[in-house]
């Protein structure tokens, strides 16, 4: 599968790809991925410091506290999605990118998903869409009806001390029966080769996800 891949607010696109290097050897070479850097200069988040090299830059997809600036984003994901060759088949995004990954899978009356499936990993909020519209960012709370359809791995921890019970809120938006969570204890950041139990119940739940979206692919 062709990952488009979205990182957390201060950090960049290198830096999600270090994140991840564990989880990416561990899902094995029948994929590829693709690493886009946000648009918006932001300050480093601290968390990040010792993967950070000389020379750095850092970014964010939007503003976070700025409604006007999210919807701006989310458009620019449209095109890119869109205009994406080979197409995307699926979405990972960290923390901030999670968050406006499904708030653009949450988008009031939307159609088309345009991802067979999405991997968060400590997830944002996803962000209430009328609200953007008045500049503010508001979390999505459950509604009746309104879900993620498509396949979903969930990894977070109940200890994350930068966006605390977002995770669980995210998990919720997304139909039970197609969602797969896993739990650690290593507050934001992603399991890698130093926490081999995490990265294994990390992995599972994501390879779960990808059968699924696959079987609905063959079928």
């Amino acid at each position: 599968m062709h990952f488009l891949c979205l990182h957390g607010v201060g950090t960049n696109a290198r830096i999600l790809e270090l994140q991840t290097v564990a989880l990416r050897y561990g899902l094995g070479p029948g994929h590829t991925y693709d690493f886009v850097e946000g648009a918006v200069e932001h300050p480093m988040e601290p968390h990040i410091s010792n993967l950070v090299s000389p020379g750095d830059t850092f970014h964010a997809y939007f503003e976070p506290a700025s409604g006007h600036s999210m919807l701006r984003a989310l458009q620019d994901l449209e095109n890119l999605i869109e205009e994406a060759d080979p197409p995307y088949d699926a979405v990972l995004g960290f923390s901030h990118g999670s968050t406006l990954v499904a708030t653009m899978l949450l988008k009031p009356n939307r159609v088309y998903l345009p991802f067979k499936l999405a991997v968060f990993f400590s997830a944002g909020m996803a962000a209430d869409h009328e609200a953007l519209k008045d500049d503010h960012v508001k979390i999505l709370h459950p509604k009746p009806g309104q879900k993620i359809t498509i396949p979903t791995a969930h990894v977070y921890a109940a200890n994350d001390e930068v966006s605390p019970g977002q995770g669980k809120l995210l998990e919720e938006l997304c139909d039970s029966r197609s969602t797969y969570v896993s739990f650690h204890q290593l507050g934001h950041q992603i399991p890698g080769t130093g926490d081999k139990k995490d990265l294994a119940a990390a992995l599972g739940a994501v390879r779960r996800a990808i059968e699924e979206a696959e079987e609905g692919i063959s079928g």
